[in-house]
């Protein structure tokens, strides 16, 4: 039995693909550990894992005191500075010395290229790592977009202006965070490493983006390690159940749309009020019913408007299936549910890779996407219009990317590919040992 350690950070959202990747490891008879920040904890014991070592740092107090300068700028590297600057930095130290107790008896390490505390572990101890990223924004291509564009391009100009995007992208993303890691690890006597924020922190056994082919596919000019392994979907903790309620006002005869902006939207109130005011106002000039999941209750009006439901929390699994189209704010996780359930999107990014998840989402033609400030209610009801519209492409592209997304096991492939991972690494000890 293969002993395994899965560690991450971030929000649920972040955390619900590696549960999934840790019950279809523990089905195959693995023994699976997590190390995670508190906040985890709560949600792992829900879904039945006892064993989970603690790691320094909450995302969540790092939002309540930066939420300005984070959502309200509407730039991905903004947000990105002020991640690595106030909330990676400063816990990496701790957090290197956590996880190093945490690998004790360890066989294999689990973890996104961008915990960097991961990579020095598997330095220092020689455990081996294989990286797993929930998004393809940290693999440059210049077959894919990393920012909406003004203006649809023809292909050739098309993939200059993706390179020069990236390349800027790049030489941002090294500036903000190369030195200050790099000083952390040399402290511990590792080598420098270049581009940590896209492809330099990638593991070089094994790296795979867990997300559906179907939404991206694999690019030729990626590194030779990375496969995409399909997405991998958790979503419902142990005793969740529906209510009344949520069953009568989605079998109503009007049609539903779900608003939402992540998981760390109760966490930062305020911010996404106006979002979820033109959202109701919108739906319901189309003669539609909003239900919202996971606002802060004061972004909210409240008596809310009659067809309007709101709800601290919902399976987007459970609820996404059975409305019309829904609005996110373009996290990876809540972009797969939507494309699971093959209905259109309304992208509306916010910060990090959600500019790189809207673009995607037009891209492959399952939804549209606005920029928040320009996210008004005449707006909003034209683009609901368009994809609830009676042959609308984007509702049929949804529902062949749904058909496509059914079709796969993201978690049975990823976990295939790291016992294969493992199995090598074996295979590569024996060797040197010979």
């Amino acid at each position: 039995m293969t002993r395994i350690l899965i560690t991450t950070f971030g929000s649920s959202g972040d955390l619900n693909p590696f549960i999934a990747l840790g019950l279809g490891l523990r089905a195959r008879g693995h023994d699976v550990v997590y190390a995670v920040e508190d906040t985890f904890e709560p949600v792992l014991t829900a879904a039945g894992f006892t064993t989970a070592h603690h790691l320094s740092g909450n995302v969540n107090t790092l939002l309540q005191r930066y939420t300005p300068e984070i959502y309200r700028s509407g730039l991905p590297f903004t947000s990105t500075d002020i991640i690595i600057g106030k909330y990676v930095v400063p816990t990496l130290p701790a957090k290197i010395e956590e996880l190093r107790a945490a690998c004790a008896g360890v066989d294999l390490m689990v973890a996104p290229s961008q915990h960097f505390a991961a990579s020095a572990v598997s330095e220092l101890t020689g455990i081996p790592l294989a990286t797993v990223n929930l998004s393809p924004v940290s693999f440059p291509s210049a077959h894919l977009v990393p920012h909406p564009l003004p203006i649809p391009l023809p292909g050739p100009l098309r993939r200059l202006a993706n390179r020069a995007q990236w390349g800027v992208g790049e030489m941002v993303l090294r500036s903000i965070a190369d030195k200050p890691i790099n000083s952390i690890r040399a402290g511990y006597g590792l080598p420098p490493r270049r581009d940590q924020l896209t492809t330099g922190n990638l593991s070089s056994r094994f790296t795979a983006i867990a997300v559906s082919p179907a939404f991206v596919r694999p690019q030729p000019d990626w590194p030779p390690q990375v496969r995409i392994t399909g997405f991998c979907f958790w979503d419902t903790p142990n005793g969740w159940s529906e209510s009344e309620e949520i069953t009568a006002f989605l079998d109503g005869s009007k049609p539903v749309i779900a608003v939402s902006a992540g998981s760390t939207s109760m966490q930062i109130p305020g911010v996404f009020e106006r979002f979820y005011r033109v959202s109701i106002e919108a739906i319901q000039c189309l003669g539609g019913r909003a239900l919202i999941i996971g606002a802060d209750p004061g972004s909210l009006l409240y008596p809310l408007p009659e067809d309007v439901l709101s709800l601290p929390f919902a399976p987007f699994s459970q609820i996404y299936p059975r409305c019309s189209a829904v609005i996110h704010h373009g996290g990876i996780g809540t972009t797969a549910q939507a494309l699971r359930a093959g209905v259109p999107a309304l992208v509306v990014p916010w910060a990090f890779d959600q500019f790189f998840t809207a673009a995607q989402v037009e891209q492959i033609g399952a939804g549209r996407w606005l920029w928040h400030r320009a996210y008004t209610r005449e707006r909003v009801a034209r683009t609901l219009h368009t994809l609830l519209m009676s042959g609308s492409s984007s509702a049929a592209r949804a529902r062949a990317v749904a058909h496509g997304i059914a079709q796969e096991d993201g978690v049975g492939t990823l976990c295939e590919a790291l016992e294969s991972c493992y199995e090598q690494s074996l295979s590569h000890a024996g060797e040197s040992h010979g």
